[in-house]
């Protein structure tokens, strides 16, 4: 029987980085396990919100039925609303005008808790990179509409139309033809780096978000559904 625990302990400094690398790989893992109860051919001409809908609803199915220890200390949330920072001089979203990440995940495992947001993108006919890697895209992380004070953050291809590969070469070729565009950073270039090896196409990128601004590491996961 898998326990939970009645108080968490908070994440030490010199152990975060072990800790977070894990978090990651159990993340991503998540992914893989809901997107294998899908049957991607299905999806070839779905909306990403539907895709996304349903993805999400694998991934419950999964923790609702753990089968490793640290399955019960995850949520995992569709469509949940941004909270934007207080800044000075600025006005808040609030209430149904928030802006709405599209995935995220969340660990108990530690206080405070652990979260991770992913933004998903159909790549295909009528979807190009640009859309991928756009304003409502990749471009919402960099200007820092969703994760704000995260260090890491994720991209899914929900791939309709050739393969993961040839979407992946698209996506590199854009961002190191346009590097400053999209503050891709000399130390955090597109490379092919997953979490788990469960997820072959799984890539990472590094890019600023400003002056005095945290950079953001991001994972790009490209998934068939075609």
């Amino acid at each position: 029987m898998i326990d939970s625990r009645s108080h968490q302990p908070s994440r030490r400094s010199d152990n975060r980085v072990d800790y977070d690398r894990l978090f990651i790989s159990r993340v991503h893992r998540l992914i893989k396990l809901g997107y294998d109860r899908l049957n991607p051919k299905r999806y070839a001409r779905e909306q990403e919100t539907a895709i996304t809908g349903d993805l999400v609803e694998s991934i419950e199915t999964v923790l609702d039925h753990p089968t490793e220890e640290w399955m019960p200390f995850f949520s995992v949330y569709d469509d949940p609303p941004v909270n934007e920072p207080r800044r000075p001089g600025r006005q808040r979203r609030k209430g149904r005008a928030r802006r709405r990440v599209d995935i995220r995940l969340q660990s108990s495992q530690v206080s405070p808790r652990t979260r991770f947001r992913f933004e998903c993108k159909r790549l295909g006919k009528g979807n190009p990179v640009s859309r991928y890697l756009g304003k409502k895209g990749l471009g919402c992380f960099l200007a820092r509409h969703y994760a704000s004070h995260d260090l890491r953050a994720g991209m899914i291809g929900y791939v309709q139309s050739e393969d993961e590969g040839t979407w992946a070469q698209r996506i590199a070729k854009t961002l190191h033809a346009s590097a400053r565009k999209y503050a891709l950073r000399h130390d955090g270039p597109w490379r092919h780096e997953p979490a788990t090896s469960e997820l072959e196409h799984t890539y990472r990128s590094g890019h600023g978000r400003g002056r005095g601004k945290r950079a953001i590491e991001v994972y790009h996961i490209l998934l068939r559904f075609c």
